[in-house]
């Protein structure tokens, strides 16, 4: 999947967001030209989801005719991804059959009630009134332990919905890039185990982002429930999808690119030293992703046989971002002098 993060602008300061090295620090949006060069870019596969990014992208001034160009485009698959708040400025050009709308959907308490309930009835007109079902799903951005949830399974019966995307917060900049990644997920563990049984008790399949959970973090328990609600787990990806980190790629307005917002501050590279979206993701494949799988993220990895065989990556590469830096000053030191 190719990311253009068409603004850096968002309506929202949602303090666990893992782009905040450019989310309201910088008025940067991307120029209608810079779409464009985007897009002719990544026409060499017109079959690359395209996921439209922020941000909050529905505060960008050209994002319908960001969207009319979509719409005339090759391109078959295309996510906007939004709060929500602002969807209803764009209910005619995403009624197109080649878009999906994900709406990452924080509680009243962190986006005031009133945003809340604007969100809700955006997606109950594109759901109930627009027909557009198919077309629109809900992420839930697990960042604590201690976090109310009770909302969005609320939400969820209302709209009749059977599928939620779940995204366990990454690391940011301003937090700790340092932590021990399986101490983190067994913090967060009894968290996700909530969400997960009471979402196969609704018969919603949960659908995990990037940031998979390490196998050691699972038990005999977890099996059981799995095997319980095995014919829900059918419909989620945490039946078929690899746990194995790869680059999805995120193209920035002035057009620099990194693999992922999680290793954002370690490298960047220009769109126009490559030329195409498959070799953009080689390169990194092979700048970052050979590096990080050298370095533990846990010390209990090393003796893992899931992490040796590429079964676990032991999580997100941002725990392990500034152990590369280290590393990597050290060979060029061995090498240079």
């Amino acid at each position: 999947m190719a990311n253009l993060m068409i603004t850096k602008q968002c309506n929202l300061k949602c303090t666990y967001c893992f782009a905040n090295e450019f989310v309201n620090r910088q008025n940067d949006m991307m120029s209608y030209e810079n779409f464009l060069k985007c897009l002719d870019f990544l026409m060499c596969d017109v079959n690359e989801r395209i996921g439209i990014i922020g941000g909050e992208p529905t505060l960008h001034p050209n994002l319908k005719k960001m969207l009319v160009r979509l719409i005339d485009s090759p391109f078959s698959h295309v996510c906007l991804f939004t709060n929500g708040i602002l969807l209803d400025r764009y209910f005619n050009e995403l009624r197109n059959s080649k878009f999906q709308i994900l709406i990452n959907l924080n509680s009243p308490e962190m986006i005031g009630i009133k945003n809340f309930e604007h969100t809700f009835e955006n997606a109950n007109i594109m759901i109930n009134e627009l027909y557009m079902k198919e077309q629109v799903a809900f992420g839930l951005n697990v960042y604590s332990p201690y976090m109310n949830v009770g909302y969005i399974f609320d939400v969820l019966k209302e709209l009749h919905q059977k599928k939620l995307r779940i995204s366990v917060a990454v690391p940011n900049l301003d937090g700790d890039r340092n932590i021990d990644p399986l101490d983190y997920f067994k913090q967060m563990k009894p968290m996700l185990q909530k969400i997960v049984i009471t979402l196969l008790e609704m018969d919603v399949a949960p659908w995990f982002d990037c940031n998979y959970i390490p196998t050691c973090i699972l038990d005999d328990s977890d099996r059981d429930i799995a095997s319980k609600y095995m014919s829900t787990l059918k419909r989620s990806n945490m039946m078929h999808t690899s746990p194995i980190c790869q680059p999805v790629v995120d193209i920035l307005p002035n057009l620099h690119v990194v693999r992922c917002f999680g290793m954002s501050d370690y490298y960047k590279v220009s769109l126009f030293d490559f030329k195409d979206i498959s070799s953009l993701k080689r390169h990194f494949s092979a700048k970052i992703d050979g590096l990080a799988y050298q370095i533990f993220p846990s010390e209990k990895c090393g003796e893992c046989m899931d992490y040796k065989a590429g079964n676990c990556s032991g999580g997100c590469y941002a725990y392990r971002s500034s152990k590369m830096k280290k590393a990597e000053a050290a060979i060029k030191q061995e090498i240079y002098g």
